[in-house]
């Protein structure tokens, strides 16, 4: 699948574009603050509903303006379809084929974009949090019914946590507590089951980057239980933790607090990896992402690739782009300047010329 035609409006610093990419390489390159990253933002949007960078719907919206507009033309093996997202302050508007969209997972298997930026790398040395959203983003992009299930896990957190500060709540916090365990129980088990899928993808491409001198993991809590077991695993966990819960009229254990280690010759990547050993962890990711979902569909992803050359040293850079030409595939890539992706090889691709806001494509 790939993107054949993007039109932005009111979008950022974008008043108005429309660009034709090509199905492979597209170069996005100018000074900073132009409006590069806006243009995979916007990409980011179409495939997901939601940005990279902000979780404000007003941070989208041109200066002083009501609304902003994306529409994309995609491509695919299977069909031809248009979205069309009409921005707001208080939400978004999302058409797929001129009709309001009823089936998430119909929706969400449209566009399947990845992205790599240099806030990313900050995720193997950052909160849990973040590590624990990188393994989800990466799970729904071949198993669209995660997402249904991670939004009832929430909402059962929430009405858990909430009982605990009612007087007489203990009832209904012990239904709560089934329905927490069954959709927990889920993600866990999605979780666990993708990252024995991936890692031996991972371990191979983080080799090959580092010259097969060093080996990389990712050790997740619960990777080792059997998956009958899940259930009964979280619910001891919540009777171990309910007089402390109860104190502090919080849920102390369950998928939301949960660690995954990312490990590089069995240590943490956290406490002890190096600031290239981050970035080629990372950069091996992404990687066995993108080939782990062209096996899983059939098809591979758009990836948006944010400033990657200020990353990657150059025999990083060498690497990846080696790779991407091996590959099928659309590829937006930023950048201030052009002469190493000439270097690279990539004189077939479309070079996109960003400024102040508007794209002109150079020939």
């Amino acid at each position: 699948m790939y993107l054949s035609r993007l039109s932005v409006h009111n979008f950022r610093n974008i008043v108005e574009t429309e660009i034709s990419p090509s199905p492979a390489f597209n170069v996005l390159w100018g000074d900073n603050g132009q409006g590069k990253t806006n243009i995979l933002e916007a990409i980011y949007i179409i495939g997901h509903l939601k940005s990279f960078r902000t979780t404000r719907n007003e941070d989208l919206i041109f200066h002083e303006k009501e609304q902003g507009h994306l529409n994309g033309g995609i491509l695919s093996s299977k069909s031809k379809r248009i979205v069309d997202i009409t921005i707001g302050k208080n939400g978004k508007k999302v058409l797929l084929d001129g009709k309001e969209v009823r089936n998430a997972a119909t929706f969400f298997s449209t566009l399947r974009p990845i992205v790599f930026s240099p806030e990313e790398v900050n995720l193997t040395k950052g909160a849990p949090a973040g590590r624990r959203a990188l393994i989800d983003r990466a799970i729904f992009q071949t198993d669209p019914a995660f997402l249904s299930r991670a939004q009832e896990y929430e909402r059962c957190l929430r009405q858990r946590n909430s009982l605990f500060k009612i007087a007489g709540g203990k009832r209904e916090i012990e239904i709560w507590t089934e329905a927490l365990i069954l959709a927990g129980s889920y993600i866990r088990r999605s979780r666990a089951a993708y990252l024995i899928r991936i890692t031996p993808l991972l371990n191979d491409v983080y080799g090959k980057i580092s010259g097969n001198s060093e080996t990389a993991s990712i050790d997740f809590p619960y990777l080792s239980e059997k998956e009958q077991n899940q259930e009964i695993f979280f619910r001891k966990e919540l009777e171990r933790c309910r007089h402390r819960e109860i104190q502090i009229a919080q849920t102390l254990a369950g998928p939301h607090r949960d660690d995954p280690f990312f490990m590089i010759e069995g240590r943490s990547v956290r406490q002890f990896a190096s600031q290239g050993q981050q970035r080629s962890f990372m950069l091996a990711f992404k990687t066995a992402q993108i080939i782990d979902i062209e096996q899983q569909t059939g098809e591979p992803p758009v990836l948006l690739l944010d400033d990657m050359t200020s990353e990657l040293d150059k025999n990083r850079q060498e690497y990846f782009f080696n790779f991407l030409l091996t590959r099928k595939g659309q590829v937006f890539v930023t950048t201030t300047d052009i002469k190493p992706m000439i270097s690279a090889g990539l004189t077939e691709a479309k070079f996109f010329k960003v400024k102040e806001g508007t794209l002109r494509q150079d020939q």
